[in-house]
C-alpha cells in the first residue's frame, strides 16, 4: 500500500501544475489590480491638482472681478459727480440767461414806456 501509484503521481503533478498556473494567474491578476490602482491613484492626484488649480483660478478671477467692480463703482461715482456738477453749471447758466432776458425785457419795456411817455411829458412841459 505504501507503493507510489503512477496514477497518483500523475494526478499530483497535474495538481501542482494547476496550482502553479493558478498562482501565476493570481500574481498576474494582482499585478493588474496594482497597476490599475496606481493608475487610479495618479488620476486622483491629477484630479486633485486640477481642482486645486481651478480653485486658485477661481480665486484669482474673483479678485479680478472684485477689482473691476470697485473700479466700475468708482467710475460711476465719478461720472455721477461730474454729471451733477454739469447739471448745476447748466442750471446756473440758465439762471443767468433768464435774468439777462428779464433785464432785457424790463429794459425794452422801460424804453417803450419812455418812448411813449417822453413825447407826452415834453408836450406837457412845453405847454
Amino acid at each position: 500500500m505504501n507503493q507510489p501509484c503512477a496514477f497518483h503521481d500523475q494526478s499530483m503533478e497535474q495538481l501542482r501544475a494547476a496550482m502553479l498556473d493558478l498562482r501565476d494567474q493570481l500574481r498576474q491578476g494582482l499585478e493588474g489590480v496594482a497597476a490599475q490602482s496606481r493608475a487610479n491613484g495618479e488620476t486622483l492626484v491629477r484630479i486633485a491638482d486640477s481642482q486645486t488649480a481651478r480653485r486658485e483660478l477661481c480665486a484669482r478671477q474673483g479678485a479680478r472681478l472684485a477689482t473691476l467692480e470697485r473700479g466700475g463703482e468708482q467710475h460711476r461715482e465719478a461720472h455721477m459727480a461730474e454729471r451733477e456738477e454739469y447739471l448745476a453749471e447748466r442750471a446756473d447758466l440758465w439762471n443767468a440767461v433768464n435774468k439777462l432776458r428779464f433785464h432785457v425785457y424790463v429794459g425794452l419795456g422801460a424804453g417803450l414806456v419812455l418812448q411813449i411817455l417822453a413825447p407826452l411829458a415834453l408836450r406837457l412841459a412845453v405847454k
